[in-house]
């Protein structure tokens, strides 16, 4: 269905439907399949649909043709990069997801977010980031669960796990088995379960987990505990809005990223204040409450306060 946008444009409101079911039209995806083509990258000869949820532990022949040369070599560029870690410093890495190649929101709210969280309080470790997206094949590797993975691996080898922190954020459409993640031919789901357990299986202690994807509060329960913080767009069984082309931010974006989180601004209050801003948005567009979900970890919001506060001092 169609509504009225707070900016003035019209733009779709995803129904509360099933992802594979409402993006069954795949003539949306013909261009990126052709840009990802030329741009060197593998696309199998028509899209397969994920159909049950992929386990951590399978996979698909179709999903390993893109576990290649190719995206080691951006993979290993973009791990060069990272700072090394810095003994009794609190060193803040980051890893950022983009997961849907046919709309440039996901990849613009990437870059955005990890901009605003470098401000408030620093990513002074680095970032990776993991998109889908043609226009980026060539110099950045995909957002696939291998490459997911592999960067978690990764930034856990030069980390300092009980010292530092990383933060992982991920920006896609989702449904209620996970987020989407559109590759060229196939689309492939990321659930809950299996980043907690990627995480979990390399140490990382100290994270922030942010989704930003309807359904996301699924990955509340999995990954909460006393030394993580997960904030989500939207609750369990809610979609968000705002994830359409031509728009710079998802609603969440805009409202935690861009509106709330500021040099000093703690996750809470910036979280607080976001949650408002969008339920302010949501009744103008007469929609459903996307009602996003938070937890924070005591033991992790003790550990940020320093760095939040330092930032406020220096108002970078």
């Amino acid at each position: 269905m169609w509504r009225q946008a707070r900016t003035g444009r019209t733009f779709a409101i995803w129904p509360s439907v099933p992802l594979r079911a409402r993006l069954r039209a795949r003539g949306r995806i013909v261009a990126v399949l052709a840009a990802l083509s030329a741009a060197g990258l593998l696309v199998l000869s028509a899209p397969v649909w994920a159909r049950d949820k992929i386990a951590a532990a399978q996979v698909t022949p179709a999903e390993a043709a893109y576990e290649n040369p190719k995206q080691a070599v951006l993979l290993k560029r973009q791990i060069s990069a990272l700072a090394p870690q810095k003994k009794g410093v609190t060193d803040i890495y980051a890893i950022g997801v983009a997961g849907w190649a046919t709309q440039d929101v996901f990849r613009k709210e990437l870059d955005g977010a990890l901009a605003s969280i470098g401000r408030a309080p620093s990513l002074n470790g680095g970032t990776v980031r993991l998109i889908n997206h043609p226009e980026t094949a060539q110099a950045i590797p995909l957002a696939s669960r291998q490459n997911f993975a592999a960067a978690v691996r990764a930034v856990g080898r030069i980390m300092d796990k009980e010292e530092d922190v990383l933060i992982l954020f991920i920006t896609s459409h989702g449904d209620a088995a996970g987020i989407g993640l559109q590759l060229p031919g196939i689309l492939v789901n990321l659930g809950p379960a299996e980043v907690a357990a990627v995480l979990n299986k390399e140490g990382i202690k100290n994270r922030v987990v942010i989704v930003s994807a309807c359904y996301a509060g699924i990955f509340v329960k999995p990954l909460e505990n006393d030394n993580t913080i997960v904030l989500t767009a939207a609750d369990a069984k809610s979609s968000s809005f705002g994830c359409v082309a031509g728009r710079e931010w998802t609603y969440f974006g805009d409202a935690f990223f861009n509106q709330s989180l500021k040099p000093g601004t703690d996750f809470k209050r910036a979280f607080n204040n976001a949650k408002t801003l969008i339920e302010g948005w949501e009744k103008l567009d007469h929609v459903k409450p996307s009602n996003p979900q938070a937890h924070f970890g005591d033991a992790l919001v003790r550990k940020l306060e320093p760095l939040f506060d330092a930032t406020a001092q220096t108002g970078q």
